[in-house]
């Protein structure tokens, strides 16, 4: 298993970017949320990855959190749904959102990302229900109001996003959004 690489950027694109590692170029498929449209081409860049591995194909697909690369690998688990379909998915939703529609059982919420008609939205609720957990920050209004606390420190609004759920992926008990703008800012 690649569990992430370490290199210089040589390409980038919304959808994929290349990595130069030792001197080979490795293309990894990205979701939308992993694009960073201020990294520019040549700087050093850490992207965690998943190697899938098919018959005919050998697939990196890279997340810039943690939180983004265990959603995708669940994701990947529910039957009718590829590695496409999932970054798809990732493409649409924040993860903390997704994990809230699931708990939540919001069969039209899920509806409204792209490519997720009621049935398959069902079968996500069914075969997710027990395997994503729940949000660190119960509403969305927390999330908000701890990223905008980080955007007000001087973070940008990328990097308050990535900080905030790499805190709400370590999976902190009782932390409240003092706590984890706290611990954010420790990230940035």
């Amino acid at each position: 298993m690649i569990s992430y690489l370490l290199g210089k950027l040589g390409e980038k694109g919304p959808t994929h970017m290349v990595v130069e590692v030792g001197g080979i170029g490795l293309t990894v498929r990205i979701p939308l949320s992993s694009y960073d449209p201020d990294l520019k081409i040549g700087t050093m860049v850490k992207i965690l990855t998943h190697l899938h591995v098919r018959e005919d194909a050998l697939m990196l697909y890279g997340f810039s959190t943690q939180a983004e690369r265990s959603l995708f690998q669940i994701l990947i688990t529910v039957s009718g749904i590829g590695p496409p379909m999932a970054l798809n998915i990732l493409s649409g939703v924040q993860v903390e959102r997704f994990e809230r529609l699931i708990a939540s059982e919001d069969a039209k919420g899920l509806t409204s990302i792209k490519g997720i008609g009621p049935k398959l939205a069902r079968r996500l609720m069914v075969e997710l229900k027990d395997k994503v957990s729940q949000p660190l920050l119960e509403t969305p209004d927390q999330l908000e109001e701890a990223m905008a606390a980080l955007v007000g420190l001087g973070a940008s609004p990328l990097q308050a996003c990535r900080a905030v759920q790499d805190v709400i992926q370590a999976d902190v008990d009782g932390a409240g959004v003092e706590e984890v703008i706290r611990r954010a800012l420790k990230r940035i």
